[in-house]
């Protein structure tokens, strides 16, 4: 259990990151379209400005997407457990997708800029993605013996 937790925070610390840093860069790229100067020290200071603000608004809304899509994809992935990983990687990939999707549908726009393109949209859903990776990567030892506990109990119980 407490494997699931680190994997989960790990995840969700990954999800976010990933997603603000393609957000932000996105942002800047648009200003250099627009012939604005951006130096690497700005995109280093716009990060930081963006890690920090994002806290309160996106970190809670990412982590009850990942609760939910994990926890949805659980229950898929006890019927096939060889597509763990990958199934993990849907339900983080997913889960972001459904969050730009609604919000999109809630208030009549999407309220992440970033996501009007596809290459942002493409940038946070990865995000997800990497996120449902790291989960699946940091439980997969746990999930090992539990699988393992599983086909020794299933092989008791065809024994006897």
């Amino acid at each position: 259990m407490l494997l699931r937790i680190y994997g989960f925070l790990a995840a969700v610390v990954a999800t976010y990151i990933v997603a603000v840093i393609g957000y932000s860069q996105i942002n800047l790229l648009n200003l250099v379209d627009m012939g604005i100067a951006v130096d690497f020290a700005m995109r280093v200071q716009t990060l930081q400005h963006d890690l920090v603000g994002m806290l309160d608004l996106f970190l809670p809304i990412v982590i009850v997407a990942l609760l939910l899509a994990f926890l949805t994809g659980a229950l898929i992935i006890r019927r096939v457990p060889h597509l763990r990983t990958v199934g993990y990687v849907l339900a983080g990939t997913m889960a972001i997708y459904a969050v730009i999707v609604s919000l999109g549908l809630m208030m009549g726009t999407n309220p992440i800029a970033v996501t009007r393109s596809a290459g942002g949209l493409l940038s946070q859903v990865a995000a997800g993605a990497v996120g449902g990776l790291v989960f699946a990567l940091v439980t997969a030892k746990g999930s090992a013996a539990n699988s393992v506990i599983d086909t020794q109990a299933d092989a008791a119980k065809a024994s006897g």
